[in-house]
């Protein structure tokens, strides 16, 4: 359920870590003024890097920056089943992450740092999970039309979009799309880019995740999916009204949602939009979101 993090780890043993015999640490070269930077050593470790800033001597920082989900499957020798031995590889997030593997990651940081849980503390960190759904991820996402007022941002031919907030960025994408898989795959995520927005589910150092917190945060991806606005290409509108009809000729283009319709006017017609959706299509919303809280319940339970 855990993916992305930016970790710091305090008060830890820097002179220790830069002797470590799997990490090989190299000073950065300044992409700005071409200069070495003696301050600052980074070292790659399964596909997430590792950075000690001494700017300040008697006060380094160190950081890690990266996939943990892709770092997990690493050291597990899973990988993605479209790479090739001529392309770069970079690391492989399209199956299932639970707690298990989770805490499995924690006890491993815990040894390569020699710290605790509570010395790892969160300054991004990205939950998601990965639904497998009945009908094409194209099919769904080509309706995206807002999150919370935030029109969705979308790349890579219309198979990723995000709508990116203040404090989080929500994510929905085509996982079959990116690694070639045989199943249907939407990855929904969540990134925090603010902690601020993590005092709520009271997460804040690796100690605090537990399956409690985990309840919380996919109790916190279901509001944020909830919070969607989406159009369904499935409607059928041979059973609708002529008014209806018309009316779909604008629900579907994210323009008039933002741009034409005054906001105290949106609820009303997100209204009239969710009842046509609920009679007349498939509800590929309702699909997902209750393939998301499955999901969330499979990935949480400590086997």
């Amino acid at each position: 359920m855990i993916d992305f993090v930016k970790i710091h780890f305090a008060n830890i043993n820097v002179i220790q870590l830069e002797k470590s015999k799997v990490l090989d640490f190299k000073t950065e070269l300044s992409k700005s003024t071409g200069e070495i930077k003696e301050s600052v050593l980074t070292a790659n470790y399964h596909f997430c890097k590792i950075t000690i800033n001494k700017s300040n001597p008697q006060n380094p920082h160190v950081f890690l920056s990266g996939s943990l989900h892709k770092m997990w499957n690493d050291l597990n020798g899973i990988i993605a089943p479209n790479w090739q031995d001529q392309n770069q590889y970079n690391g492989y997030n399209g199956n299932q992450f639970n707690l298990k593997n989770i805490f499995e990651i924690s006890s491993h940081l815990q040894d390569l740092f020699k710290c605790t849980s509570s010395q790892m503390v969160f300054q991004n960190i990205e939950f998601g999970v990965n639904t497998e759904l009945v009908f094409k991820p194209q099919l769904y996402l080509k309706g995206l039309l807002y999150h919370k007022n935030i029109p969705f941002d979308f790349t890579h031919s219309g198979n990723s979009t995000q709508a990116k907030h203040q404090s989080f960025i929500f994510k929905i994408y085509n996982k079959s799309y990116q690694y070639k898989l045989p199943k249907n795959v939407l990855r929904v995520e969540l990134k925090f880019i603010k902690m601020i927005g993590l005092k709520d589910i009271s997460i804040r150092t690796f100690q605090d995740i537990t399956i409690e917190s985990l309840k919380n945060v996919s109790a916190l991806l279901l509001k944020r999916f909830d919070e969607v606005v989406h159009y369904d290409y499935t409607i059928n509108k041979n059973r609708l009204t002529k008014r209806q009809t018309l009316a779909l000729g604008n629900y579907s283009n994210p323009r008039y949602w933002l741009y034409d319709l005054k906001p105290i006017h949106r609820d009303r017609h997100k209204k009239s939009l969710g009842k046509i959706t609920v009679s007349h299509s498939d509800n590929l919303q309702k699909q997902i979101r209750e393939e998301i809280h499955k999901k969330c319940v499979t990935i949480n339970k400590l086997i």
